[in-house]
C-alpha cells in the first residue's frame, strides 16, 4: 500500500491534545506516587 492510498486520521486535532495532555499527567502522577513512596519507605 502506498503511503498517498492510507487515509489520513480522522481524529480532531484537540482530541488528540487531550489525549496527550493526560497521558502526560497520569505519568507525571504515577511517577509522583512513586516518588513519595520511596521518600517514606527510606527515611520515614
Amino acid at each position: 500500500m502506498k503511503p498517498e492510498e492510507i487515509p489520513a486520521d480522522r481524529t480532531p486535532l484537540w482530541r488528540r491534545i487531550v489525549w496527550l495532555a493526560a497521558i502526560w499527567a497520569g505519568s507525571v502522577a504515577v511517577l509522583g506516587a512513586v516518588a513519595y513512596g520511596l521518600r517514606l519507605w527510606i527515611a520515614p
